[in-house]
């Protein structure tokens, strides 16, 4: 299973995650580790990108639905200021 899943949403997913909380960072790059929840987001201003701690890269920008799986360590790098609606749980991650 891969740790991140970055593809479009369909008109439901998006309709759904519109009406979740945002989150927004300027450009910068972190590490970090995600707890036990599975979290998806829909990006609505800028791109990033996710890089594992094995060095494989998730790019995801405007648009793109994206699945973290629990227990994710990675660096977090911030290209563009990103927006994004989130949700725990989904349970994407299973579906794959």
């Amino acid at each position: 299973m891969k740790p991140v899943l970055v593809r479009k949403p369909t008109a439901e997913e998006e309709a759904l995650l519109k009406a979740q909380p945002t989150w927004e960072h300027e450009p910068e790059k972190w590490r970090d580790t995600y707890d036990e929840r599975e979290e998806t987001c829909l990006v609505i201003e800028g791109k990033a990108y996710v890089e594992t701690l094995d060095g494989e890269k998730y790019y995801f920008g405007v648009g793109d639905l994206v699945t973290f799986q629990p227990g994710l360590e990675c660096w977090w790098c911030v290209e563009e200021k990103i927006k994004k609606h989130y949700i725990f749980n989904l349970g994407y991650m299973k579906q794959e």
